[in-house]
């Protein structure tokens, strides 16, 4: 018996395989020495994933160059990458730095982690709350704290190699304060982000905190 499932997945794995293969040569990488594992790699997890947006295969790539040392790879990569060119050192730091990768790709893949650069602080990194999805136990208020100081936990460490010198930006933090009952609500979870940042930078042994910055929308 045929299995058609099966043989499915092996024409999209190869599909994939092919996509990552023509721009690894567009970009003159298709005779880097790790290019064909990555190559082989990336179009089984591809395969496994029903969405995989553009900005995520970049990242997905240019984190593995990173992990094989080619890091010159990575950034030609994320330069040619329209949604990561603008950010594109700033991606590369972070994806060079040995901290748990899988934890943060969920947030690099969503946008709800992501490089914005301002006038009035240069580049921070965004952690966007309208782009994490909540399910109904994490809109309890204790569940939320909760939730709110894993996510900042995880985020911190994009400032591994700067010591804790940096700025993080928040958005949707409206959206979270409507499922607070206290008051004090719109005060405390700033607040509380802040907590959690001295504490990593404390326990880090960084001699600088990242600042919080409140951004609309």
């Amino acid at each position: 018996m045929i299995d058609l499932h099966q043989s499915r997945r092996l024409v999209e794995r190869q599909l994939w395989s092919d996509a990552v293969r023509r721009l690894f040569q567009t970009l003159e990488l298709d005779d880097r020495a790790a290019a064909p594992a990555i190559t082989e790699s990336l179009a089984v997890f591809c395969e496994r994933h029903e969405q995989m947006p553009e900005h995520t295969l970049s990242l997905l790539m240019a984190r593995s160059f990173c992990i094989t040392g080619d890091t010159e790879a990575a950034g030609r990569i994320l330069r040619h990458d329209r949604s990561c060119r603008l950010h594109a050192e700033s991606w590369l730091e972070v994806l060079s730095v040995d901290y748990p990768f899988p934890e943060l790709y969920p947030l690099f893949s969503s946008r709800a982690l992501h490089p914005q650069q301002l006038a009035s602080a240069g580049t921070v990194w965004v952690l966007d709350f309208n782009q994490i999805r909540l399910t109904e136990a994490d809109r309890h208020e204790l569940i939320l704290f909760q939730t709110v100081r894993v996510l900042t936990e995880r985020v911190s460490n994009v400032w591994k190699n700067t010591d804790g010198r940096g700025t993080l930006g928040v958005k949707g933090l409206s959206r979270l304060i409507q499922f607070t009952r206290n008051r004090k609500g719109p005060r405390q979870l700033p607040g509380h982000i802040r907590d959690v940042l001295a504490l990593r930078a404390h326990k880090n042994g960084w001699p600088h905190v990242p600042a919080v910055l409140l951004l609309k929308h």
